[in-house]
């Protein structure tokens, strides 16, 4: 039996070294060009979520004092003025936008937390609650908010089905920066 021993110059071990070295800058690269289009979809998210801030914000902005106090009030008031209606059907339709872009994956899951506090709450407290029994009762309005009572009837579960791996790699994990 005869061995065939490979000798191998100074040479060819520079090059292989060489070779070596070029594979682990591009593989470096490669890394940090996945965590910077990682970091780019968490900042776009983030910019998402704040035009939604604030047109929460103009909205409450526009509700009546009498609205503002609903929460607080021991009796509330029999009828709900029709500037207070409107304002309240505009947010019951921001809700609804806000479930749509949380089932797509565009709101990260500490806002997401925050949002559906928000939700749960403002529903609870009068004027909200007396303009949703109003379209809960209306045949007609069946088509509207289709999320939003689906959201009340399933005890306000997430409608972002995304395992966690997808998640992460979207920039939806991670601490909540509000």
């Amino acid at each position: 039996m005869s061995e065939t021993v490979l000798a191998l110059s100074k040479w060819d071990t520079t090059w292989i070294a060489v070779g070596a070295i070029a594979q682990a800058i591009v593989a470096l690269g490669l890394i940090l060009g996945l965590f910077n289009l990682r970091r780019a979809s968490k900042l776009r998210i983030l910019s998402f979520e704040d035009r939604f801030e604030e047109r929460y914000q103009q909205l409450m902005e526009r509700l009546s004092l009498e609205g503002l106090r609903g929460a607080t009030l021991e009796t509330p008031p029999a009828q709900v003025s029709e500037k207070d209606q409107l304002v309240v059907r505009a947010y019951f339709r921001l809700c609804e936008s806000q479930l749509n872009v949380r089932a797509a994956g565009w709101v990260s899951d500490g806002t997401w937390a925050h949002w559906k506090q928000g939700m749960t709450d403002r529903m609870g407290h009068w004027p909200f609650t007396a303009v949703w029994d109003e379209i809960r009762t209306d045949l007609r309005a069946g088509h509207l908010y289709r999320r939003l009572r689906a959201f009340k009837n399933d005890n306000y579960t997430d409608p972002c089905t995304m395992k966690l791996p997808r998640r992460w790699w979207r920039g939806l994990t991670g601490p909540n920066r509000r």
